[in-house]
């Protein structure tokens, strides 16, 4: 059995605690984390100790993803030649041996507000290029894990009041579509598998006590190939996290593999 987790963990240097916490609790194989914060010089040194490897793609003061991988496991790293997606310090992509899995990590720009056409265009153009890579391993027979944090409602019931995001880059049509173009590469979005529209989600703003009135939204995902779909055996949402001290606005999630 293999663990593959997901964590925006909104500045990484802050939460080391909650996630050593985590990391004990789980034990996952392989951490995702996405607006870890800071630079590859800053990333903190805690991993080590926990007998984990680092691969991380940062940037001072925003943005920034890194991935852990338990020590053991073999795996290379993939550089993306490709202008719009190296842009920023938005992506991670791993080959894991003995998984026989391509990982990409992801962040995903925000792309608001939706009348800067600026961002959100680049918003759109970024999720088109992982279309590309997702749909040039999907057809050449590879198997993929896109995870991380998209930045889309994909369905409606993803929030409580689907009204109020209609038109936010978040559930704007375009960005909805965007989406499901990634999965039309031949993905399937896990927790659909798993979990009914509208029962589970991934961030509450800091804001307006959404936690405290469970006003949440699901925007970050495990997008799976198809040939590799066989191996999953759950997808958790550790929602309690989301109410320790100083935690981020979102819970980590991850996804059991029988490999």
């Amino acid at each position: 059995m293999a663990i593959i987790a997901s964590w925006n963990i909104n500045s990484v240097r802050i939460r080391i605690d909650i996630l050593k916490e985590f990391i004990n609790e789980i034990k996952p194989d392989i951490i995702l984390l996405q607006e870890i914060k800071c630079t590859n010089e800053e990333f903190p040194d805690f991993y080590t100790s926990l007998n984990y490897k680092l691969i991380v793609n940062g940037q001072k003061g925003k943005y920034g993803v890194a991935t852990l991988i338990r020590k053991g496991l073999n795996f290379k790293s993939i550089e993306l030649k490709n202008e719009i997606l190296s842009s920023e310090s938005r992506t991670n992509f791993v080959y894991v041996n003995e998984f026989d899995l391509n990982i990409l990590n992801v962040y995903t720009p925000n792309g608001n507000p939706i009348e800067d056409k600026k961002k959100f265009n680049f918003k759109i153009s970024w999720l088109s290029e992982i279309k590309k890579v997702s749909t040039h391993l999907i057809n050449n027979l590879d198997n993929l894990l896109i995870a991380g944090d998209f930045n889309v409602l994909e369905n409606k019931s993803d929030v409580l009041n689907f009204n109020d995001w209609k038109n936010d880059a978040l559930g704007c049509i375009e960005s909805r579509k965007i989406f499901r173009e990634i999965l039309s590469s031949g993905l399937t979005n896990i927790v659909r598998i798993f979990k009914k529209p509208g029962t589970t989600f991934s961030y509450w703003d800091y804001q307006r006590a959404c936690w405290e009135r469970n006003d949440g939204l699901l925007i970050d995902h495990f997008l799976i190939s198809p040939k590799y779909l066989k191996f999953v055996k759950n997808i958790n949402f550790g929602s309690r996290y989301r109410g320790m001290n100083k935690p981020s606005d979102h819970i980590p999630i991850w996804i059991n593999l029988d490999i």
